[in-house]
């Protein structure tokens, strides 16, 4: 087809048959081009540049040189803007949005979504005022199970819900997807994602109460994850098909996207010098302080290195977390600050020196989502230890990048520990190992590529609307 020369008006207002009239802003008659070429000189304002062209082109009239020229000034139209995408990033704490969404978001505000967060008010806060985003203040306590309590955070995010009206909303950790997907019903919000990063206590816990809330809160879950807004996001496989299993969810709706991701940019060896061991040998555990995390099988395994004679410094990279009923008590960690084979040095905002700094990385979690931790280690080239378990065998394969050792068993942890000290060529090849597997897996843009995908898919589908009495998630 033939085109206006470059610089010419809007195209939108040519019509492409020959026989077809051409309009007029102006609101004149349509004219066609053998009966009534006079219309030209009456209408050239509101003749685009493009039609005009097209009519020269056409020789129709013996101006036709010097009326293109002067429609050469004409200002094309802007284009039309697309609609915003809002999209409200809901979490139990600004600290987890912080530390493990950040990239996301600003992926997100540079393909042109208008985001906006939601979480309870924090230390993190202002380092998300900071980067420029808008922080709704949600107010819900994490650990609480206080029946008022949690039908205030539930009705305060409905509240939330209502007046920004949202596009879509993402929610990140458990709490956040039950409330989140009811509060979205209730203010009639169509595009859900449910981000599992963890089954949490519920799931995991072996107690009397943990035990009677998965048979109380089950119906619940299943109704949540079950909506027909919802897209339901797993971190590992293994959650996802135990969830599908329980009925709890359906693999219409599940979706496999491998943790948050990390930039293997700012996590690099700084030095190559996996498996050159320093004296006192440098033992890292970056996690919080809590019984989920092995907190306590790594002090006995290594307080039987120590027995042995074992020259090993322990580095505690993580916070109390005194809102977890699991943590350590005040006079536990006061008794490992005074233990100076001990270094306790709370949350450590930038890693990456700290990783550098040690010899090797042990977690023996008893469950994760995805281990951010495990795999910043990895990509830092460092020698890992961790549990054989979900969320942390995703990230260690063993004997090759890494060692995994049996649940809760303090004995297996102070072996593999062993064998990395006494074979340092195997813990350089799994240091090594490790961050190949990193960047062909875990790279965060990578794993952001897969959540884009899932928004565009979910912008892409007809929203089917029911009246509100007619509809149940």
């Amino acid at each position: 087809m033939w085109r206006a020369p470059a610089g010419c008006g809007d195209w939108r207002h040519v019509e492409q048959q020959d026989q077809k009239p051409l309009a007029h802003h102006c609101g004149a008659s349509p004219c066609h081009k053998e009966t009534q070429p006079w219309l030209i000189k009456a209408c050239l304002p509101c003749y685009s540049g493009a039609a005009l062209a097209l009519l020269v082109y056409k020789d129709l009239i013996p101006e036709g040189d010097a009326l293109l020229s002067q429609c050469s000034t004409v200002v094309p139209p802007a284009p039309v803007p697309l609609p915003l995408r809002r999209v409200l990033l809901v979490a139990n704490t600004s600290w987890y949005l912080y530390n493990f969404r950040l990239p996301l978001i600003r992926d997100l505000q540079r393909q042109g979504y208008q985001v906006a967060l939601v979480a309870p008010h924090d230390a993190y806060t202002p380092l998300l005022h900071a980067e420029g985003f808008c922080m709704h203040n949600w107010l819900v306590a994490r650990s609480s199970v206080n029946p008022l309590s949690e039908a205030h955070a539930l009705v305060d995010l409905w509240r939330i819900y209502e007046r920004e009206q949202p596009d879509l909303v993402h929610h990140f950790t458990i709490k956040a997807c039950l409330y989140g997907t009811i509060a979205a019903k209730a203010a009639r919000v169509y595009r859900v994602i449910n981000a599992i990063t963890g089954l949490g206590h519920v799931f995991l816990g072996t107690r009397r109460r943990s035990r009677l809330l998965r048979r109380g809160l089950r119906p619940l879950y299943s109704a949540v994850f079950k909506a027909r807004r919802s897209t339901v996001v797993f971190q590992n496989a293994a959650d996802q098909d135990q969830l599908i299993q329980l009925g709890i969810t359906d693999g219409e709706r599940a979706r496999l996207i491998r943790g948050s991701g990390v930039d293997i940019d700012h996590f690099k060896p700084l030095a190559d010098n996996a498996g050159h061991y320093q004296s006192p040998l440098q033992l890292l555990f970056p996690s919080r302080l809590i019984n989920e995390k092995g907190v306590r099988e790594l002090l006995q395994a290594c307080r039987s290195l120590w027995a042995e004679g074992a020259a090993i410094e322990l580095l505690v990279a993580g916070a109390l977390d005194s809102g977890n009923r699991s943590a350590l008590s005040v006079a536990e960690l006061a008794a490992l600050q005074a233990d100076p084979r001990v270094c306790c040095l709370g949350h450590v905002a930038d890693m990456r020196e700290l990783y550098a700094a040690s010899d090797m990385v042990v977690l023996p979690s008893w469950r994760e989502g995805l281990s951010r931790a495990l795999i910043e280690a990895a990509a830092m080239e460092r020698p890992i230890i961790t549990t054989d378990v979900p969320g942390c065998r995703d990230v260690v394969d063993h004997g090759r990048s890494g060692l995994l050792v049996p649940l809760r068993d303090a004995r297996s942890l102070a072996l593999a520990i062993r064998l990395f000290i006494d074979n340092p060529d195997l813990a350089r090849r799994c240091g090594k190992q490790a961050r190949r597997k990193v960047m062909a897996e875990f790279q965060v843009s990578l794993v952001n590529q897969s959540t884009l995908e899932q928004y565009e898919r979910l912008f892409a589908t007809t929203l089917h609307r029911k009246p509100f009495l007619a509809r149940w998630f």
